[in-house]
């Protein structure tokens, strides 16, 4: 495994087949967390307000310290549970080029993780639609495994179109190497690898 901080540098000759990032469903949780922070945040203030309403100090200083308070929660809680999710989903990218898999993003560590496609020896869709043109395939989202033999493998969650994803995987592994589908090892590692690391969308 090649690892590096940037966006993966294409080598001579490579091109890029597709790259994406972690389906949008991904986002319904920080969304959904949002509404509940704003909501949690309103009806707390709202409470404040109404049960207790100093006018002579040090009880309005109080008040005021605990407005505060209320506020750093939810902005804590928002950069917790909505916009570091959020920020993750927007850096990372599933990369698929005529020469290697990459996951691109704050879920490999140094920033990107990549494994030569002459050395794929399966890749599989363990949730989602398995089969491109299934009825739920065009919307659905699922987990793709590629396993590189020893180099180690790759996990991509919450993958769009999984099914649709692994076949593409399939054929460009077949025009880079000798993969036939049927768990052989393709071939010499792209230049510079020797070892792997799984990875995944984190959240």
């Amino acid at each position: 495994m090649t690892r590096s901080r940037r966006a993966l540098d294409l080598a001579p000759g490579e091109d890029t087949v597709v790259a994406t990032r972690a389906h949008p469903l991904k986002l319904v949780a920080p969304a959904l967390a949002a509404w509940a922070i704003v909501f949690g945040y309103s009806a707390l203030r709202r409470v404040l307000d109404l049960t207790w309403r100093p006018t002579a100090t040090p009880w309005t200083t109080l008040h005021a310290f605990v407005g505060w308070l209320l506020l750093i929660a939810a902005l804590l809680l928002a950069w917790r549970f909505v916009l570091s999710p959020a920020w993750r989903w927007l850096r990372t990218r599933f990369v698929l080029t005529t020469a290697r898999l990459a996951l691109v993003g704050p879920p490999a560590r140094d920033g990107a993780v990549f494994l030569p496609l002459n050395e794929l020896r399966s890749v599989r869709v363990t949730r989602g639609a398995t089969r491109p043109g299934e009825a739920r395939e065009g919307l659905d989202r699922g987990t793709v495994l590629a396993d590189f033999g020893g180099l180690g493998g790759l996990k991509l969650a919450s993958c769009p179109q999984p099914a649709r994803f692994a076949a593409l995987v399939r054929e460009s592994a077949a025009d880079a190497g000798n993969y036939s589908g049927e768990g052989n090892t393709a071939g010499p590692g792209y230049p510079g690898t020797h070892i792997a690391q799984q990875g995944g969308p984190r959240g």
